[in-house]
């Protein structure tokens, strides 16, 4: 396995890279694994891994996102929640599959006793069950953290709510408090010795599609030289459905906890298509005050992305390579 590390681009020059407009437009996203990178075109999904011999072992399969297959869920703000969902079930089934591939043997591993008996119990399909309870799972907790304990922690402050401007305050505060604790977990997370690594495959991932979308060859020269932050990175996406959320909760008004909670899951579907369109535009207007959207979230990818070494670049190059099979790309 090659171990060198790449030179840092987090450079004020390289960075200027981030609002260059490119010279190929294209769909294709991506998403760090555990060991490897997943690359998602029109069609399909490549999942390419570094296995524990050395080699990239690259996997792909058909994938058409929910926005193409149904037209309804393709319409402006109903294709934001759409794609977070979407996005959610690919991301954990992709992390899952790399889990396994990277030390994938030659002849199959024998099915543990829980899988035995997860397939009596649900059938064939018990992995389809497993894999939706864990998306449930990560939205419960994304909800439980990021919307239920900032309304809560409001309550600790002595705030005359009856008031508009009292309303105003505290819903302010509470999206204070709600950006505070995403920033907190990315951070104490990033700590983690194997997410450290997955970070730097997050970065594999930007640079290769920067080289990608400048039209160049995919070699290890042509994607080291670009920089790790990516405007349509999905850590900017979260951190614009933070700010959005806060605004819009910050004129529903101030109610009981109970009032609280059900008006803002039941503008969730709403704050994710409001984010979604705002996403796209930053990242691709030429304005510089529409940009300004994204700017958090790249200051954010400063901590979720870091420098890969060329091994991690083999890895995000052989899958991008791979989801690019016969994949039709637009001229700018």
């Amino acid at each position: 396995m090659i171990t060198n590390k790449t030179e840092g681009t987090g450079n004020a020059a390289m960075d200027k890279e981030i609002w260059k407009k490119p010279k190929i437009c294209s769909n294709i996203g991506g998403q760090a694994l555990i060991e490897g990178v997943m690359m998602r075109g029109n069609d399909r999904v490549a999942v390419s891994v570094r296995k524990s011999t050395g080699e990239i072992h690259t996997e792909i399969k058909q994938s058409v996102p929910l926005t193409k297959k149904n037209r309804f869920f393709g319409l402006p703000f109903i294709r934001g929640g759409v794609s977070f969902i979407d996005s959610m079930v690919v991301g954990i089934r992709t992390l899952m599959d790399s889990a396994e591939l990277v030390d994938l043997g030659e002849e199959e591993e024998k099915e543990s006793k829980f899988d035995i008996w997860m397939k009596k119990k649900l059938g064939e399909n018990y992995f389809s069950y497993m894999l939706y309870f864990s998306v449930f799972l990560a939205l419960a907790f994304s909800i439980a953290v990021f919307v239920l304990l900032p309304n809560a922690a409001v309550s600790f402050f002595n705030i005359d709510k009856s008031s508009f401007g009292g309303s105003l305050l505290a819903s302010t505060l509470e999206g204070l408090i709600r950006v505070g604790l995403f920033i907190l977990y990315v951070w104490l997370v990033s700590k983690n010795r194997d997410i450290k690594r997955v970070f730097q495959y997050h970065g594999a991932e930007h640079k290769t599609i920067y080289a990608y979308e400048n039209d160049e060859e995919l070699t290890l020269e042509n994607v080291r030289k670009h920089t790790t932050l990516h405007p349509r990175c999905g850590t900017t996406f979260i951190f614009i459905v933070l700010i959005i959320s806060s605004l819009i909760f910050a004129f529903t008004g101030w109610h009981n906890r109970l009032v609280n909670l059900v008006i803002r899951l039941a503008l969730l579907p709403l704050i994710a298509g409001i984010s979604y369109e705002a996403f796209k535009l930053s990242a691709r207007s030429d304005s510089k005050l529409v940009r300004i959207i994204s700017v958090p979230g790249l200051w954010l990818q400063k901590i979720t992305t870091s420098e890969p070494d060329d091994s991690m670049i083999e890895v995000a190059i052989a899958s991008l390579k791979a989801v690019l099979q016969e994949q039709p790309v637009t001229e700018s």
